[in-house]
């Protein structure tokens, strides 16, 4: 369930102008043959952890709780208008036409929502490490069963890093790698339990790169239906290879094209900032240029917060 996709086709040399792009590899197929494997970086059963289980496990309980909070999306609302002049006959009125009164009908709107996509995308690089990755896969896994709990909402989740390459050099045959770890339209939260466990963080950060990669993969957004993209990381993008040199300006420049490219598919973008007490602000300003209006900067832990964020982007009319 591998393939290349070919990304970075707007990027620019900064010397000769020409165009550079590269490769990102996209996993489609997240089981356990692949775990055992030793395939990809980012994947293994000798990188287990007991706290990343146990973050699973409290991120399923959360998610009961997430799930009642955010089950307001699928409920209608019927608002019924009398004494209008066509409709159907309100009974309580029919007495008022012996008086001149022909407005005696009523009319009943229902207000309610269309089926939704919604594609979680989590940074999986080096700098996710410890308690961010902890409260990031604690609050990705909540909103996976609050979505299980949700008729009509699918959801997709991927991780994003880079494949160490087999070159000499450290940067010698390295890609990005976009992994797809979950699917509602096909898993079971089965999944979820059993093979979330084996994913680490690793490499560094090829994010606008990684959203070219699987672009095709979201569900544009439609009148019968919404989209969502959500986000989860620690701010700079960087990644370099033997085709690309992803830093600086550059990276978020591309970064904040391709978040726009998301949007002018019709989907509504959400985006989490995870700091910690060492950098907390560090990339804050570098975060906001990338997703402007749609950056969260909460606790992502903390169902209220979350469930609040999500809500007024899921009610937007």
């Amino acid at each position: 369930g591998m393939s290349y996709k070919e990304v970075g086709k707007d990027l620019k040399d900064r010397y000769d102008g020409k165009s550079k792009k590269t490769k990102c590899i996209l996993v489609k197929n997240f089981n356990k043959a692949l775990v055992d494997s030793g395939t990809v970086s980012m994947v293994g059963s000798h990188y287990y952890r007991d706290e990343t289980e146990e973050a699973i496990n409290e991120g399923l309980r959360l998610g009961t709780i997430l799930g009642r909070k955010l089950s307001v999306r699928t409920e209608s609302r019927d608002t019924k208008y009398t004494r209008k002049d066509t409709g159907r006959i309100d009974k309580r009125l029919i007495a008022e036409l012996g008086f001149g009164n022909s407005n005696v009908f009523s009319q009943t709107f229902v207000d309610s929502y269309p089926d939704a996509f919604l594609h979680i995308s989590v940074d999986a690089s080096g700098s996710m490490s410890g308690s961010k990755w902890y409260r990031t896969m604690k609050s990705v896994t909540a909103m996976v069963k609050a979505i299980d709990m949700i008729e009509g909402v699918d959801v997709v989740v991927s991780f994003r890093s880079t494949q160490e390459g087999s070159g000499r050099s450290r940067n010698s045959g390295s890609y990005p790698i976009m992994l797809i770890a979950y699917d509602s339209r096909k898993d079971s939260l089965v999944k979820v339990k059993t093979l979330w466990k084996y994913l680490r963080v690793n490499g560094t950060t090829p994010e606008g790169l990684c959203y070219e990669a699987v672009m095709d993969e979201m569900v544009e957004g439609m009148e019968d239906r919404e989209s969502y993209f959500l986000n989860f990381s620690d701010g700079m993008p960087m990644f370099g290879n033997d085709d690309v040199d992803y830093h600086h300006s550059e990276a978020l420049d591309h970064t904040k094209k391709m978040v726009k490219e998301i949007r002018s598919r019709g989907i509504k973008v959400m985006s989490y900032y995870i700091g910690d007490s060492y950098d907390s602000d560090r990339y804050m300003g570098d975060f906001k240029r990338m997703y402007g209006k749609d950056s969260q900067f909460i606790d992502v832990t903390s169902v209220t917060a979350v469930s609040r964020t999500m809500n007024k982007k899921f009610l937007e009319k």
